[in-house]
Parts: C-alpha cells; structure tokens; sequence
C-alpha cells in the first residue's frame, strides 16, 4: 500500500514539474548562424518582428523577400516554442528557405 502511494505522488511531482517547464519558456532568442545578431519572439503571444528587424537579423540584400521569410522565421520560433527550446539558430537553405537547430 505504501508503495502504491509513493508511486502515485511521484507520477503527480512529475506531472507538475513537466507542466511548470512548460509555463516557463516564455521567449526564444533567434540568433542568425552568419552573423551576431539576436531577436526575441514571444512564446506567449508571438507578435511578428518588422520586416527591418527580419532582413537586419537574416542579413536580406533583397527586401522582397523579407516576408516569406518572415513568415518561415515564425514557423520556426512557434516550432522552437512547442518543443521547448530556449535559443535558436537560423539559417537559409540552398533553396531559400529557414532551417532551425538548437543553440547551445
């Protein structure tokens, strides 16, 4: 009986620790892999950055396509968010688009 209980409080501290790690990523930072510069997106309530911020972050010579990346940069950061990784790296592919990895 007495380990039936320690097995249930342990499942119910587990759970509630996982819940907590989950409420307290709040932001990401989002570090471009060419360059030193960082932006913060909310988890919370993922307010796109400017398009300036986009192309200064992602070093864009064509502002044409700062959206669509915008657009990719945010998928990232929401995707960043739900598996709970606190700072990124980014990076365009051959073909144009962002790819992600975590940042040590």
């Amino acid at each position: 009986m007495r380990i039936a209980h320690v097995v249930a409080l342990s499942v119910v501290v587990f759970a509630s620790g996982s819940a907590l790690a989950q409420e307290a990523l709040s932001t990401i930072e989002v570090k471009a892999e060419e360059s030193e510069r960082t932006m913060t997106i909310s988890c919370v309530d993922p307010v796109e950055p400017s398009l300036k911020e986009v192309e200064t972050v992602l070093n864009i010579a064509d502002p044409a396509q700062a959206n669509p990346l915008r657009k990719e940069l945010m998928a990232a950061a929401a995707e960043a968010c739900a598996k709970q990784v606190p700072k990124i790296s980014v990076a365009r592919t051959a073909k144009g688009n962002i790819s992600w990895r975590p940042l040590q």
